[in-house]
């Protein structure tokens, strides 16, 4: 099956959103892999992206692979496991990880009881959280990867995590699974247009939409946002920026109960949706999960805005189901932590501004990163490696 070889994109005209497909330019999977990866992680410039067995040895109906991708910086090296399934043209992306089995091999009959017992299990203990695998209700046509959602409970609801399964029931990707005849940005930009975004006022029609997955409880959200915010101001109208909630529920106690506040001034005063982030940022280190409500309470009365409007949709079920719906669409984005800032549906480095400056105004230029010229960028300065100390002599009693 390495052999087999796929159609893939012939031609994609940017500006009129015009996908041509064929066979003139066919590759094999290990190809489509690496320029799937390509595209789909964050970009950074000089990127290199290797592609090898996850599993050596195994043969079935997909490919489980491991990409691995290198660039400028030299202390960065970023994985992500795949599975290729070459008879459909699709490619599901995120942690992979096989399946130890014992006994005789799962059959099809028994993929759906494998699927909701065994891995609801399994991934329950991964996330230490109630996990529900769902297998779908309508019939559908069985592939070599098979797309399902975990269903995990946020403890103010559940939502739903993509995850794809091999069809032997040897290996699992924690990831959504995407056609390989199209660039991931594209079909990014698409999903995001149909979901919740809290755009910033102004800037409309502007060409370039910015779009921040934040946890208010991140440390690296608040680092992030100070260096990202001073190049969307010297953007000015060519781009547009827009927040979307992503709390991390495992890691950050308050994070949703902050995000729900979030979408309630969102929704009743837009305009005060950054000012109350960055009010969470300044107040991150303090914050516990009983002093969020007194906080937002006092930046309620300090910005003049009505708290019994503010109550009618703070933690009742619109505004939470809001909250589970943006974490969802990041989950489909391929999100993976936080902050995750996507230009035209590509993923900007927020830890360097420079490449982050550079990468957007090449955006601006072309219109989308698909035609983006390539930065010239130099390479971070290392990360210092503290020295070893050095042993005391030994000493003779």
């Amino acid at each position: 099956m390495a052999n087999a070889r796929l159609c893939t994109i012939v031609g994609w005209v940017a500006t009129a959103g015009v996908l041509a497909t064929g066979c003139a330019t066919a590759e094999t999977p290990e190809q489509a892999a690496k320029r799937f990866t390509r595209a789909f992680l964050q970009y950074a410039p000089a990127t290199v992206v290797e592609v090898t067995p996850a599993t050596p040895g195994y043969t079935g109906p997909y490919l489980p692979l491991t990409a691995i991708r290198t660039d400028l910086n030299p202390d960065a090296k970023e994985q992500i496991g795949l599975m290729v399934d070459p008879a459909a043209g699709t490619i599901a992306a995120g942690m992979l990880f096989p399946i130890q089995q014992s006994g005789p091999p799962i059959t099809a009959e028994q993929l759906p009881t494998f699927a909701e017992n065994f891995l609801s299990e399994q991934l329950s203990k991964f996330f230490q959280a109630r996990v529900k695998v769902r297998w779908p209700g309508a019939p559908f046509k069985l592939g070599a990867v098979i797309p399902l959602d975990a269903e995990i409970s946020s403890g103010y609801g559940n939502f739903r995590m993509p995850i794809a399964l091999g069809v032997d029931a040897r290996h699992i990707v924690i990831g959504a699974t995407w056609p390989l005849d199209r660039d991931p940005r594209a079909v990014r930009r698409e999903i995001l247009a149909k979901t919740t975004v809290h755009w910033d006022a102004g800037h409309e029609d502007a060409p370039v939409k910015i779009v921040e997955f934040s946890d208010f409880e991140c440390p690296a959200c608040k680092r992030g946002w100070a260096k990202v915010k001073p190049i969307i101001e010297e953007a000015g109208g060519r781009v547009r920026h827009g927040l979307a909630a992503f709390p991390l529920v495992a890691a950050h106690p308050w994070a949703f109960r902050a995000a729900v506040a979030g979408e309630c001034v969102a929704l009743a005063w837009p305009a005060q949706l950054v000012s109350l982030k960055e009010e969470f940022y300044r107040l991150q280190d303090t914050l516990t999960v009983e002093t969020v409500d007194p906080a937002v309470l006092g930046f309620l009365a300090q910005h003049a805005l009505d708290e019994k409007q503010f109550r009618a949709c703070y933690l009742k079920d619109p505004a939470i189901n809001s909250v589970l719906a943006q974490l969802e669409t990041g989950y489909a984005l391929g999100v993976t932590g936080t902050p995750t800032y996507f230009v035209n549906g590509e993923a900007l480095p927020w830890t360097e501004a420079d490449w982050f400056t550079k990468r957007l105004r090449a955006i601006v230029a072309a219109g989308n990163p698909e035609g983006a010229a390539e930065i010239v960028a130099a390479p971070p300065t290392p990360t210092p490696v503290p020295p070893t100390p050095t042993a005391a002599p030994a000493t003779k009693p």
